[in-house]
């Protein structure tokens, strides 16, 4: 995956952002939301660069990462798919950091419908370029038995891809709803998804075993 110079100017501006309403934070900021969108825990206003430059640590991670993948020779067959994946990545980080300092002003009272709606987003996103994804140890939905063969890897994928998508728009519709109620409906729906395409990438691989 090459550099992209549109995301690094986002990052950039975000953390000069950053520095230039530093001055005006408060010496505590919100750091963390319960389930129903409300804040249950402050920090050091200082904490506001480490989420202002998260960003740029992981762009870099996803971007250097696969050369250390034994199977690095597979991302040139997914580079458009990883790409995207990891620009949706950063850009949510960046959208969760001002929406941070947004909070920190009380421009906006409850995170509850802005995280959802980008989490479910990122996960939509996400879903729909997994099954471009080409088996490694990096990405994707990594079990034994899609490690195990590229045919399971691909149909896991495929399947694991619509799962994605279908988890993503629960959170998307849930996230008008008020209190725990939509996060609970997302965590369980992920469950049962996460359940469900560890059974079907086991069955597939016994399938293959046996054809063999």
């Amino acid at each position: 995956m090459k550099h992209n110079k549109f995301i690094w100017l986002l990052i950039v501006l975000s953390i000069i952002g950053t520095v230039i309403i530093f001055p005006s934070l408060p010496e505590q900021i919100p750091t963390h939301w319960g389930i129903n969108g409300e804040i249950d825990d402050y920090s050091s206003k200082y904490m506001i660069f480490m989420t202002a430059a998260l960003p740029a640590g992981i762009y870099l991670l996803m971007l250097y990462s696969p050369k250390l993948d034994p199977k690095k020779e597979n991302y040139k067959k997914h580079s458009k798919a990883y790409s995207i994946m990891s620009i949706s990545t950063v850009l949510t980080l960046i959208a969760i950091h001002w929406l941070t300092v947004l909070a920190t002003f009380n421009v906006i009272k409850s995170m509850d419908m802005f995280i959802k709606l980008i989490i479910g987003i990122l996960f939509v996103v996400m879903g729909n370029y997994m099954s471009q994804l080409r088996s490694n140890y990096l990405t994707g939905i990594k079990l034994p038995w899609t490690l195990a063969s590229e045919t399971v890897w691909k149909k896991t994928h495929r399947i694991g891809g619509r799962g994605f998508m279908l988890v993503g728009m629960v959170l998307i519709c849930t996230s008008f709803i008020k209190g725990a109620f939509s996060f609970i409906l997302f965590m369980v729906s992920l469950a049962v998804f996460m359940l469900f395409i560890s059974i079907y990438a086991y069955l597939e691989y016994q399938k293959e075993l046996k054809s063999k």
